[in-house]
Order: C-alpha cells, then sequence, then structure tokens
C-alpha cells in the first residue's frame, strides 16, 4: 500500500518551490550581452538581434546530469513521448525535427490532430534504441531522451557536441531501474517532476510564459478536486485496478497510484507490485477491485475483461465498473500536464459524480485544448 496518507495542499505547494526553483535559477543563469548601438538606425537591427539571439543554459537533468543548451533553440530530436507531447501544448512542433518512432503506440493517434506533419518527421529510434547517425544528420540543437535510452548511444551523441536532456517526470533523481522506481515520496517526485519538464521544455523553446499557463491550470484542477473531495479515509477508498496490455499493471511507485488517491480512489496492485509489472489471474481475483481501468489504447483488453467468462465474478465486472479512459485522462506509469490537468479530474468525476460533475470536466478539457493544443476538444467526458 502507499505509504503516504494525501495532503494535497503539502503537495501542490511542494511541487511550486520544488521544481519552480529549477527553471527560475536557470532563467537567472541565462544572461544577455549587448553593444551600444552607433546610431538609431542601428538601433532597430541591435532589438531585431537581441531578440533572436542566444543564451547558455546550465542545469540538471532528470538522470541528474548536468547539461548547457544554448537557448531558445531551433532544432529538436524528441525521443521521449511525454515531451513530445507537451512541446505540441507548448504550440512548438516547428522546432521537432525528428522523435521517437512509436509515438502512435505511446501517445495515441490524437497526436496527428494537434501535431500536424508528424507522420512525416524522421524516426531516428525508438525509447530506448537509438541510429546516432541519422540523429546527427537531423542537426539538432538538442536531444531530448527517455529516462530507459541507452546510455552508450547518449553519449555517442554528447560526444558528437549535441547536448542531450533526460525527461523522467519525476523527482528524486536517477534510479537504477527506469521503470520500476522506488521513490521516498512518489506524489511529490511526479509533480515536482512534470513541473520540471513542463518548465524546462518551456524554457528551452522560449515559450516559458505558455508553459507557466499550463501547470497553473494543472494546479487549479487539482484544487477543484481537492476541494470537493477532501481527504478520503483509507479504508474508505474506492479500490481500483489499471488494466494494461500483455497482463501488464502499475504497481507501487508509478503515478497512476497517486492519480488515484488525488481521485478518493486506492491502486489495489501497490500492495504486491513494484513499479510496472506482470500479474496473475489469481492475483486479480484476490484484490477484487471495486473498478477495473483500461486506457482506451488496448480495446483488446478491455473487450477480454468484459467478455471473458473467467472475469465474470469480479466485483467490477458483475456491477458493470469496467471503465474506459479517454486518451486525454492518461492514467500512466509517469504524468503528463494533461494526466494532472484533466485526468485526476476525469477520474474524480467517475468515482464521486455528485461532487465533481461532467459539466467541470468538460470546462477544463475544452479550455485545455483550445489554449494549449490550438484546437477544439472532440473527446468523450
Amino acid at each position: 500500500m502507499f505509504s503516504v496518507e494525501l495532503s494535497r495542499r503539502t503537495f501542490v505547494k511542494s511541487g511550486l518551490v520544488g521544481a519552480g526553483a529549477v527553471a527560475a535559477a536557470g532563467l537567472g543563469l541565462a544572461g544577455c550581452s549587448s553593444q551600444p548601438a552607433d546610431s538609431s538606425a542601428s538601433s532597430s537591427s541591435s532589438s531585431s538581434a537581441a531578440q533572436t539571439a542566444k543564451t547558455d543554459w546550465t542545469f540538471t537533468d532528470q538522470a541528474d546530469n548536468e547539461v548547457t543548451v544554448a537557448v531558445p533553440v531551433d532544432r529538436m530530436v524528441v525521443m521521449q513521448h511525454h515531451s513530445l507531447d507537451m512541446l505540441a501544448q507548448l504550440g512548438m512542433q516547428s522546432k521537432v525535427v525528428g522523435t521517437e518512432k512509436n509515438w502512435i503506440s505511446d501517445l495515441g493517434t490524437y497526436m496527428r490532430d494537434v501535431f500536424p506533419g508528424i507522420d512525416d518527421l524522421p524516426m531516428p529510434g525508438d525509447l530506448t534504441d537509438w541510429n546516432v547517425e541519422s540523429i546527427a544528420s537531423l542537426k539538432p540543437d538538442v536531444v531530448i531522451a527517455a529516462s530507459q535510452a541507452n546510455p552508450d548511444a547518449m553519449q555517442q551523441v554528447r560526444d558528437l557536441g549535441i547536448p542531450v536532456v533526460v525527461v523522467s517526470l519525476r523527482g528524486e533523481g536517477k534510479q537504477e531501474e527506469a521503470q520500476n522506481p522506488r521513490l521516498a515520496d512518489a506524489d511529490a517526485a511526479y509533480t515536482e517532476g512534470c513541473q520540471w519538464a513542463i518548465e524546462t521544455l518551456g524554457h528551452l523553446t522560449g515559450a516559458d510564459d505558455k508553459a507557466a499557463e499550463i501547470w497553473e491550470m494543472c494546479l487549479d484542477s487539482r484544487a477543484v478536486v481537492d476541494d470537493a473531495i477532501g481527504d478520503v479515509p483509507d479504508d474508505q477508498r474506492i479500490r481500483v485496478f489499471v488494466a494494461n496490455e500483455g497482463d501488464q499493471t502499475y504497481g507501487n511507485d508509478k503515478y497512476v497510484g497517486c492519480q488515484l488517491l488525488r481521485a478518493g480512489a486506492v491502486n489495489v496492485a501497490a500492495q504486491d507490485i513494484q513499479g510496472y509489472k506482470s500479474y496473475t489471474f489469481e492475483m486479480l481475483a484476490n484484490w477484487d477491485p471495486e473498478v477495473i481501468i483500461v486506457q482506451d489504447r488496448y480495446m483488446e483488453v478491455y473487450d477480454q475483461i468484459t467478455t471473458d467468462e473467467k472475469y465474470a465474478n469480479l466485483s467490477a465486472v458483475k456491477n458493470g465498473n469496467v471503465l474506459l479512459a479517454p486518451y486525454w485522462t492518461k492514467p500512466w506509469g509517469n504524468p503528463d500536464t494533461d494526466s494532472i490537468a484533466l485526468g485526476e479530474l476525469w477520474l474524480a468525476h467517475k468515482f464521486y459524480p455528485e461532487k465533481v460533475p461532467a459539466e467541470t470536466v468538460q470546462d477544463y478539457a475544452t479550455r485545455f485544448y483550445q489554449d494549449f493544443y490550438g484546437v477544439e476538444f472532440a473527446g468523450t467526458i
């Protein structure tokens, strides 16, 4: 079971201080140099040049590497899917010149709507394995890497003089197992980690203001959930299981457990599974969750659980509580900004509809898509 009882306001505040300080420090390090203008005519030219001037920004990434990048960047190879999504929210699609090849399965087909032309991007590898020569040919100013990326490939890219920034969406530094972290405070780690990611990507691309707006909506949405639900005693939390493809599930110290806790529920798998691992039907039957959640990208899993007689006696199945989580809620192992701004809100609505009405979720989703992705929200609540 999760050892930390929710104190949501404390976690929200720690997220603001912890990750925001990183971005603020980075902004302080980014000094500008200028030369005096010789005339009023050259003043306009100097002003224009200043707008596009780059400054070196030195910071520590989420794998404890010190990185220096000349910002704002013009060309990015993004080999980490959450970052690709966040860059679409920031309106920085034009800066992405290459990405990882499994973006459809890692994110979803909705990316075609929010990232026009994504199918035409070069794809020099996946989250783990890279084609270094192909990455170098794209002449990136920076490469965004997943925490599970091959260390040798990352070093080869660095040796070519190309900065590599590791994004894990977690605080607490580098973990021995990227997919199976052991965290002292999971909620605080993921809150700070997600804020660090959006603010860092914002500063790398010159979209600091937009990044701040996105994070503000995350905090606003959390406040809505917090005020509506409050602290739910452990013995009154709705018992939930998250089923993924390949009989895999999220256990302890994965973000979805924090997402559920904030929405007034608890991840039943956390008592027996650490990280992202496989489960057996016997384990599931023993947990007997009240609700089962399946992401809508795993329709075959949803169909199996709702139609296979083997699952018929599970409480969630008998009571019709197998929920198909929409793509925009992202109940994942690591958070995205819309996981926080929209996913936690949607889960709270599903668990406590009398406290968090559908209209509230619709409002936040509509504004998030319009203000950040720049498209109309086409999802269903």
